[in-house]
């Protein structure tokens, strides 16, 4: 077996050299075959940004999708010409017209794909009322995403109709490094979390509907989403704010774009008390960035440490929080709460202009992780705590190479890989001390992989694309709860995408799509640490298949239309349920999406959208409970954003939006009748001031319904099942203030 596996490890090491050697190879070819007006497109006018603009604060789009481009000043971008030329005849921003636009092109970006794809951007950020990372997606359609309130855990990132336990089932990468961590010992299948990246870092934001790229592979079933960081801001900036419940945060940030090497350092502490008891956070995070020009591109490289403290107030019954029983700020047990701490060091390289060229990512961290919770909520002694440590050192890196030719075609050839080894234990404990061993592992964790992925547009209104990558693991397990079910396996998984985008009318695309995803198996599946269970290392990874179609518009130069349709079925789903991993069999959800943008004038935007799924298993367990728990059928979201410029570079910015989810469901024991959570609705608002280097602002939530949160659980009891939750505030306020230095 480890001759098998040396083999292996070479035979993608040799993959990546051939990668490289493409790719000094292919540049003489690829200028060969380049167009006269394919060089005119790719040369850049350099000009200075506006430090604050006086106009509307359209962000660029980019038609590159490599995860560390460069970043386009906040003025008109080289590779966004088209965009801005559209722009000068529509009030829709050049971010909308991106995602129409796109569509129809050969790019490498993520709206070129054949799939619904969202893009966020440092000015749509800028506008949100921002609480954790999780607010970062909360208008973006069909997108539940929200935290558990137990501190700084990963937080469910949920769509499409999956519940995304701690972060998984979607793929998420920041700056090419993929951020979740594989059988995490809290997570079950894996663990995502966003904590140490500050809003202010993000220069966009991509989410990729569905598992349609092959650039991204493991737990991108429900999608992707890439997140690129910052490389500069125009000047040094100080960012304060304060707010309800002891909410403080201070935000400094070095950076002068002029500056070679381009630093870009940002350091965070953030603490507060919670609206609970039992909730404090302390946290601090520095960020270190530096960029400079290098061989034809643009070299990046950042340090950064996060560590964090906190309590957890836990999750309380709603019955008896209406009842009178107990507070609905009480704590379950006041010893619960985390620590972690991590640092990374990560090095990006991309080309310095247009799409063609090298890709590379490398990177370096460790995780150290502590947890103490109880479960089942009830505020009663007798019940167990469970505590969790996780220790994980992973390296890895991605290179790929983007092969154009002129506007008719691409191809993209690359491979990655995936470093994870250390212990993860989780254990019975009282107060924070050892009890007995629920479960405990030595775990190597390897990802080799290998991607093609190309376009070609054989007419001006019709455009192919396809790829595929293979992905090889090495699960090596000690087993120290359970010894005789230590081992290693080593499953593979060759996944297909091909897609379709037809542009009858301009700014008109309907497109279609079939494509596979999967996960690599966890560890307790392939080496269970319950009594009487046996190993299992010829477990192959689950598979998913889904299918889209849909369509998106921009009409009459301020309207933006989407609708999208999907299905998919997933074999062998393992969902957490009551704290444990549970195989559901086969899935089938199936859904839609639709959006409207309306911009009556370039200063408003008025936006909503709708998603409806119906998520079931389709040959449950227990007869009748078809449907898959926690996922909610509806949700709604919409709001107004508003824009007034008074010259001198002052402006005044307003948003109000709103959201409602509908309660998701959940079973008792083997009773077919479902206990249903209850609806939860938001309101959010944000008032923000600018002017002569100074920003202001101001913002409010309010959560109308007492007894709703984003999730309710369930507590099974000798009866029956109570409906669980973590209450929030009815009101949280907050303020801000930033200076700009000259």
């Amino acid at each position: 077996m480890s001759t098998f596996c040396f083999r292996s490890k070479m035979t993608l090491w040799s993959f990546f050299l051939v990668v490289i050697m493409i790719a000094f190879i292919s540049d003489t070819v690829s200028i060969a075959q380049e167009t006269e007006a394919s060089r005119q497109l790719e040369r850049i006018d350099i000009e200075a940004p506006q430090r604050r603009p006086a106009t509307r604060a359209t962000a660029p789009s980019r038609t590159g999708a490599g995860y560390d481009e460069p970043a386009p000043s906040d003025s008109r971008s080289s590779e966004n010409r088209g965009a801005s030329e559209a722009a000068l005849r529509s009030n829709v921003p050049a971010s909308t017209l991106s995602v129409v636009e796109g569509k129809s092109a050969v790019s490498l970006g993520a709206q070129s794909l054949p799939t619904q794809v969202n893009i966020v951007t440092a000015q749509d950020i800028q506008r949100l009322n921002i609480q954790t990372y999780t607010d970062l997606f909360k208008k973006i359609p069909g997108m539940k995403a929200f935290t558990w309130g137990q501190g700084d855990l990963g937080s469910p990132i949920q769509m499409r109709g999956f519940g995304s336990n701690n972060g998984s089932d979607v793929c998420i990468f920041v700056d090419g490094v993929p951020q979740a961590f594989p059988s995490l010992a809290a997570g079950g299948n894996s663990t995502s979390e966003l904590y140490w990246l500050a809003p202010e870092l993000i220069e966009r934001i991509e989410v990729i509907k569905g598992p349609f790229s092959a650039l991204y592979g493991d737990w991108a079933l429900a999608g992707a989403i890439n997140i690129v960081t910052k490389k500069s801001q125009a000047s040094p900036s100080m960012n304060l704010l304060g707010g309800s419940f002891g909410n403080f945060r201070a935000l400094g940030i070095l950076s002068r774009e002029t500056w070679v090497p381009t630093p870009y350092l940002a350091y965070e502490y953030y603490t507060t008390d919670g609206y609970r008891d039992n909730s404090q956070i302390r946290r601090v995070s520095p960020f270190n960035k530096f960029s400079l020009p290098i061989g034809g591109g643009i070299l990046s490289l950042r340090y950064n440490y996060y560590n964090s403290t906190s309590g957890a107030p836990g999750y309380i019954r709603i019955d008896q929080v209406k009842s009178g029983l107990i507070s609905r700020r009480e704590a379950i047990n006041v010893t619960d709460g985390g620590d972690r701490s991590r640092h990374e060091l990560v090095m990006n390289y991309s080309p310095i202009c247009g799409e063609r060229g090298l890709y590379a990512a490398l990177y370096l961290g460790y995780l150290d992780r502590k947890r103490w919770s109880t479960f089942p909520a009830n505020p009663m002694p007798t019940y167990p705590s469970s505590g969790q440590l996780d220790h994980r050192l992973y390296w890895g890196g991605r290179v790929y190479y983007n092969l154009v030719f002129g506007e008719v075609a691409n191809l993209t050839i690359g491979g990655e890989t995936r470093q994870d080894s250390g212990p993860s234990q989780q254990f019975n404990q009282n107060n924070r001390q050892w009890i007995s061993d629920q479960f405990n592992y030595g775990v190597r964790l390897s990802n080799w992989a290998g991607f093609l992925q190309g376009q070609i547009k054989p007419a001006d209104t019709l455009k192919f694309v396809g790829g595929v990558r293979t992905d090889y693991f090495v699960i090596d397990v000690e087993n120290l709860v359970r010894p005789a079910n230590s081992g290693i396996g080593y499953p593979s998984i060759i996944s297909p995408k091909i897609g379709v985008v037809f542009t009858p009318l301009k700014d008109f695309n309907i497109f279609g799509n079939v494509g596979s995803g999967f996960r690599s198996p966890m560890v307790q599946e392939v080496s269970p640490y319950a009594a009487g269970k046996t190993k299992n290392f010829f477990f192959q990874p689950p598979v998913l298949t889904s299918a889209d179609v849909g369509f998106n518009a921009l009409l009459f130069g301020s309207l933006y239309l989407s609708l999208e349709y999907y299905h998919t079925i997933n074999s062998n789903e393992i969902r957490t349920i009551n704290s444990q991993p549970v195989n559901l069999g086969t899935t089938v959800r199936k859904g839609y999406e639709g959006e409207i943008k309306y911009y009556p004038s370039s200063d408003v935007n008025v936006f909503a959208n709708y998603a409806w799924v119906d998520a079931r298993v389709v040959d449950p367990t227990n007869p009748g409970q078809v449907l898959i728990p926690t996922i909610s059928e509806h949700l709604i979201k919409g709001g107004v954003e508003f824009q007034k410029d008074f010259g001198q570079s002052r402006r005044l910015l307003m948003d109000a939006y709103y959201q409602y989810n509908s309660g998701a469901p959940a079973y008792y024991k083997t009773n077919p009748i479902p206990v249903w959570g209850r609806d939860y609705d938001v309101y959010n608002f944000k008032l923000s001031y600018e002017g002569m280097g100074w920003s202001s602002w101001i913002s409010a939530q309010y959560c109308p319904r007492e007894f709703a949160a984003e999730y309710t659980g369930t507590f099974n009891d000798v009866t029956k099942a109570h409906s669980t939750f973590n209450p929030p505030a009815k009101w949280t306020f907050a303020s801000g203030l930033t200076y700009t230095f000259e």
